[in-house]
């Protein structure tokens, strides 16, 4: 079994969803922060009841050599996988953790991807993302300014 099937079938497993469709690259909406990272769409779900009204969108994000993101949020919960090299990762402003190749994280609704980065100078890494969210809106957006 591949990282994609492995993916669905995990998706599959929690939310009980509709059959996959494979989306065209327009049609998904990510913003990245850095214009060397890719975010690579591999297919998304219709999620059934309960979650009718939002998406299991499944992406491969490739971090060149020392990229990274600037903080941003997503729509939903979002499950991930360092497929290659190692990340920084942090939500919510706390210490950014090092994982790599074969951990995975998760994001709770509402959190603030507050560091995802290369932890390489000198190799890629890259990341299989499943991120929820309401049917049609974008899969990430800019942190909202943080207050004192």
């Amino acid at each position: 079994m591949d990282r994609r099937e492995l993916l669905q079938a995990g998706l599959t497993a929690l939310t009980g969803v509709a059959p996959l469709r494979v989306v065209p690259e327009a049609a998904v909406m990510v913003q990245t922060a850095g214009a060397a990272t890719q975010a690579k769409p591999l297919g998304a779900h219709a999620l059934t009841a309960p979650f009718e009204g939002w998406t299991g969108t499944m992406l491969e994000v490739t971090y060149p050599p020392g990229a990274k993101s600037a903080s941003h949020q997503h729509p939903g919960p979002t499950f991930g996988y360092v497929v290659k090299g190692s990340i920084l990762w942090a939500i919510n402003g706390e210490p950014a953790k090092t994982l790599t190749a074969g951990q995975t994280f998760f994001e709770p609704l509402g959190s603030i991807h507050s560091t995802s980065e290369n932890a390489s100078a000198t190799e890629p890494a890259v990341i299989s993302v499943v991120i929820v969210g309401k049917t049609g809106e974008p899969l990430s957006k800019p942190a909202p300014p943080r207050t004192p």
